[in-house]
């Protein structure tokens, strides 16, 4: 699940747009859909992590500087494969 979710966050790079005003950002069902995903899956794996405590105020307001959100939601993916 872990090396799908990855996948997934990887081909969202070709849904992230150029905004003259916020620089970089991505929206849309289909990162919607991944984050929400990515939120699942590190409440169950990684419940008393601090970074998924982060990765659920993250979630919360994915409109503000969406693609940094991203990053760091597919960053905390990498990591959690580093340590299983």
């Amino acid at each position: 699940m872990l090396d799908k979710l990855i996948e997934e966050g990887k081909q969202l790079e070709s849904a992230v747009k150029l905004s003259t005003y916020s620089g970089k950002m991505i929206s849309g069902i289909e990162f919607e859909t991944w984050a929400a995903k990515v939120i699942l899956y590190l409440e169950k794996h990684h419940a008393e992590s601090s970074l998924t405590e982060k990765a659920i105020e993250v979630n919360k307001r994915l409109g503000a500087s969406s693609y940094n959100n991203y990053e760091f939601l597919l960053g905390t993916l990498y990591a959690a494969k580093d340590f299983e």
